[in-house]
């Protein structure tokens, strides 16, 4: 089924990004050729629902019903999808969002 996991996220105490070790775990573990689907905006535009919606589910990323945002950082999926491309050869697709607070900066 898989779950959405934090692959990076930005620690204020100590002015630096992390890598989340279980999300690095499943991207050193993928040995074919990795199609990314990344899903980036300004904090509560849809970003989560979107990649729900592609994932066809209903939960999975985290959605609120308040204008607080509900993920910070940069979420992946935890199940990346196996495809054959045009040629029969086999990849996966990993689904990002972006919410590092980047859209913010003027």
């Amino acid at each position: 089924m898989g779950e959405a996991l934090e692959l990076i996220r930005y620690d204020v105490a100590n002015s630096c990004f992390e890598i989340g070790k279980e999300a690095l775990a499943i991207l050193q573990d993928i040995r074919t050729p990795l199609s990314v689907v990344a899903v980036c905006g300004r904090a509560r535009q849809g970003k989560s629902f979107i990649l729900n919606q592609l994932l066809q589910r209903t939960g999975g990323f985290q959605i609120g019903s308040t204008t607080r945002p509900c993920t910070k950082g940069l979420w992946m999926w935890s199940t990346p999808q196996k495809r054959l491309d045009a040629d029969g050869r086999e990849f996966h697709i990993v689904r990002t969002q972006e919410t590092l607070g980047c859209w913010h900066v003027t």
